[in-house]
């Protein structure tokens, strides 16, 4: 069984020109029975939400990877998917205020068994059968009462915002993105994948090297036209899993 992943991350403009940092992270950690991805948005308004994206990210990749063949079908799924991020609210909660470190989050545990799919706040997943394009699955952006605030796993009443379920394994090749890269790889109302920027793609990384794609998808991201459609980080990660 062979599974691919690449991930990238672009700084937006409005943080380049302000000299601020990306507040973006992914974090994919790749095994012998699967893959991990987690991309996290780090709230704007947090003084350190580049770092509470970083940490969640990686934090959650890591606790997650130790399972992956079991966790689509395990019972307990949900429950670990809490425990990791709960250890990361702890690592930050004893550095300081939680609220500095508002961040998102979007992961998938792909295995050969099916995909486990948890979701916090806004960003999109794509499940998608590359063999027939037009059956996909989404997880959707969840926003607050307005259109610009979202949930974060910062927040004390975050657990009632994470969703977690399982996605029959015919969805071999997945998607993960920030809102700034949904804001031209998605179409909304109701959402779904943009096929003439996510399709080539996928057909480009499935035949790459490992450099080269990661090369190529950061170039993407960073291509100027991206940046007139949006000024915000810009974050995709892919996962496929050959049949």
């Amino acid at each position: 069984m062979r599974f691919q992943s690449v991930g990238a991350c672009a700084t937006g403009t409005s943080h380049t020109e302000r000299e601020q940092p990306c507040q973006d992270a992914f974090e994919i950690v790749d095994r012998v029975h699967g893959s991990v991805a987690c991309v996290c948005d780090g709230a704007g308004s947090a003084a350190k939400s580049e770092i509470g994206a970083r940490t969640l990210a990686r934090q959650v990749a890591q606790q997650l990877s130790r399972n992956i063949e079991g966790l689509v079908s395990d019972p307990t799924a949900q429950a670990q998917v809490e425990d990791a991020i709960q250890i990361a609210r702890n690592k930050l909660s004893s550095e300081g205020e939680l609220a500095d470190y508002h961040a998102t989050l979007c992961g998938v545990v792909l295995t050969a068994h099916g995909t486990l799919v948890f979701h916090l706040g806004d960003g999109l997943i794509f499940g998608i059968n590359p063999d027939d394009w037009s059956d996909y699955l989404v997880s959707e952006p969840e926003n607050g009462a307005f259109v610009e605030t979202t949930y974060f796993f910062t927040l004390p009443g975050w657990r009632q915002h994470l969703r977690v379920f399982c996605a029959p394994a015919q969805y071999r090749s997945w998607f993960l993105m920030s809102d700034g890269a949904a804001s031209f790889a998605a179409k909304n109302s109701p959402w779904r994948p943009e096929l003439n920027f996510l399709q080539p793609i996928h057909n480009y990384l499935r035949t790459t090297y490992q450099t080269q794609a990661e090369e190529a998808l950061l170039g993407t991201l960073s291509d100027p036209r991206s940046h007139r459609i949006t000024t915000d980080d810009k974050t995709l990660v892919w996962l496929h899993r050959a049949p």
